[in-house]
């Protein structure tokens, strides 16, 4: 943790909280693996100065694959959400564009604003539980699995409505994609974005579910009560019925008797 440059993070309040995870980490050699921790701070660096903030100010958490964030009191919300992210997208296509596929780095990114208390390991709280939820869930990692996205960026309901939805940003509201996030305890609204993509093109359905028991043959090509699927997901094996997929009910396709058994 890396502490602000003004004195030692106050033990309990609400702040702005970033959540950052790199796409393959886990599936990368050695090297490749030192590369990216190598790499990481640096972008969000470069991002974070050309849109006016000092990561030396930000309290951080670091994991190898990734990195959480609180910001001090008085960071500006709707520059973090519209500027930073944008700079974020322009230094990852900037690194990119002469990479290899395997080469690419792409992110998932949650931002929340909620409460954060001083722990013994780092950083406590509910809002801290939330973004990095949101980061790690199913629909987040399919928006970057079916995408050629170099970052998925994923806010909380309060972010969205009080930030984005009023409008405080330069973002149209309606490139944003509500899905409701189900993910270990974590049970809410979330609204995605794929910069310089179309997050309403991208299939977050199930991947490959499997029928058990089968379809009647006069099924109507939806599940009928009773009806359930095993998915192999991102966040484990989920037991799904209805309209549910992939541990994550999409908010304009659930339906009222969907169920979810774990």
């Amino acid at each position: 943790m890396t502490a602000a440059a003004t004195g030692p993070f106050p033990d309990f309040g609400r702040h702005l909280l970033i959540s950052v995870d790199v796409r393959g980490y886990g599936r990368s050699d050695d090297v490749r693996q030192h590369e990216i921790q190598n790499l990481l701070p640096v972008v969000l660096d470069a991002a974070a100065g050309r849109s006016g903030f000092d990561r030396t100010l930000w309290y951080r958490q670091a994991a190898g694959d990734g990195e959480l964030a609180v910001l001090p009191d008085g960071q500006p919300e709707a520059r973090l959400v519209d500027d930073f992210v944008r700079e974020l997208h322009a230094e990852l296509r900037r690194r990119n564009r002469n990479q290899v596929p395997a080469a690419r780095m792409r992110l998932r990114l949650a931002i929340h604003h909620g409460i954060v208390r001083t722990a013994p390991m780092g950083f406590s709280g509910k809002g801290v539980v939330e973004v990095s939820r949101l980061a790690d869930s199913a629909v987040a990692h399919l928006a970057l699995d079916r995408s050629d996205a170099e970052l998925v960026l994923i806010v909380s309901q309060r972010v969205f409505e009080d930030t984005i939805a009023q409008p405080h940003t330069t973002y149209d509201p309606g490139a944003f994609r509500r899905v409701e996030v189900h993910h270990k305890e974590l049970r809410q609204p979330a609204w995605l974005l794929l910069p310089g993509h179309d997050i309403h093109a991208v299939d977050l359905g199930a991947p490959g579910p499997v029928p058990d028991p089968p379809a009647p043959a006069a099924s109507s090509g939806r599940p009928s009560p009773g009806h359930y699927n095993v998915v192999h997901g991102n966040t484990g094996t989920v037991i799904q019925a209805g309209e549910i997929h992939g541990g994550v009910v999409l908010g304009h396709e659930s339906t009222p008797d969907s169920r979810n058994v774990t």
